[in-house]
């Protein structure tokens, strides 16, 4: 019985994925113009340390057995095997550890640039503190599992160990999952209150809430965890479905945490996501669409809440975003020749059609009023 088709299918397709979503993370900031955020470099840095376990699974699996019984071989080679198996699990943890975190703070960051006028906005910091306590003592456990710390691989030096590592894995990693969730559910509650149209709506929230794919993996994980044996003779083994779904979850939490600003290509690839004309109601009033066609969809714009910001505006109905994240994510509904295109394209466009309207000698358009566009 082998469990090897199972690990090398966790490498070959999570792999991936999570590196073409981070480039087209990558190229979406290009897209709108953005300049790259603490997120993104933490969400770069997730999928770095995620390849670095992958990279581990694959020493594991090719060089000491993982996957396979080794119960037939001699008790020379079994002790080899297992030493070197608990060296690849001793650094495989805390790669595991870190990648989880920065994807958890790569979102909670994002939130946090976008939610900045949120009710939400005190539990994305609480979450943030929460995830760093989390790691902290991941990571200070997972190193002085043993002490010394090579008792964890090397079974000849007399050294104490936790006596029971299945709870220690199921108090940190039921933990973490919790976070996920609540992580997950943390933007449902404002996409529900804006005052987008019902498709619209559904796909904001059916994009956040891919999310929850990373908590089935992480429950999958934990489940498996729990049938790990220190003295077992068939550890590889055994331990190899745990393995493989950490590897999992490490890399589609860097996949789900690219797609909420992957929408520039999906609208750029899919010309059906840019049909349709949309009126974003403002305080009662109702903005019809453009009679010139500059844009496909209306949409009204209010000033920011900051009297020291000038210049930024923001999408009424929509109050918890704040304006840099739509060059990040496009407005809404706002495209010209089938593409979309960000707050400062948005803004030109809009500026060049008010100077083509008739006005008063003397008397220029008032910026940040409500206007049809």
């Amino acid at each position: 019985m082998s469990r090897i088709p199972n690990v090398w299918a966790a490498i070959i397709i999570p792999v991936p994925a999570s590196a073409l979503a981070l480039i087209l993370r990558i190229q979406a900031r290009r897209m709108t113009r953005m300049r790259f955020g603490y997120d993104d470099g933490l969400s770069i840095a997730a999928w770095f340390v995620a390849l670095g376990y992958s990279i581990l699974l694959i020493v594991w699996t090719t060089n000491y057995h993982m996957g396979r019984k080794i119960g037939h071989l001699p008790d020379a080679e079994v002790d080899h095997i297992l030493e070197k198996s608990h060296e690849i699990l001793f650094v495989s943890e805390i790669l595991y550890s870190w990648s989880i975190f920065l994807s958890k703070v790569s979102v909670l960051t994002f939130y946090r640039r976008i939610f900045r006028f949120s009710s939400i906005r005190v539990p994305i910091i609480i979450l943030m503190v929460c995830a760093g306590i989390w790691i902290t003592i991941r990571t200070f456990m997972t190193i002085f599992h043993c002490m010394p710390v090579q008792a964890y691989w090397d079974k000849s030096i007399d050294g104490k160990c936790l006596t029971n590592i299945g709870q220690y894995y199921l108090g940190t990693d039921l933990t973490h999952c919790l976070m996920d969730f609540i992580i997950l559910a943390l933007p449902l509650f404002e996409v529900v209150r804006m005052k987008l149209i019902l498709g619209q709506k559904i796909a904001v929230i059916a994009i956040f809430s891919l999310g929850s794919l990373v908590g089935v993996a992480s429950v999958f994980q934990i489940a498996e965890a729990q049938k790990y044996t220190a003295a077992s003779r068939e550890f590889p083994f055994e331990f190899s479905l745990a393995m493989v779904w950490a590897n999992v979850e490490c890399h589609l939490a860097v996949f789900t945490s690219c797609l909420a600003l992957l929408r520039p290509i999906f609208r750029k690839f899919i010309p059906g996501l840019s049909s349709g004309n949309t009126t974003y109601p403002t305080n009662g009033l109702s903005h019809p669409s453009n009679t010139n066609n500059t844009y496909r969809n209306s949409i009204a714009l209010r000033q920011s809440r900051s009297p020291n910001d000038m210049d930024h505006y923001v999408i009424e109905g929509q109050r918890a975003f704040s304006y840099p994240d739509y060059d990040a994510i496009s407005l809404p509904g706002a495209t010209k020749d089938g593409n979309s295109i960000s707050r400062q394209g948005f803004m030109r466009q809009r500026e060049e059609s008010m100077t083509d309207t008739d006005v008063s000698p003397g008397v220029s358009p008032r910026r940040g009023s409500l206007s049809s566009v």
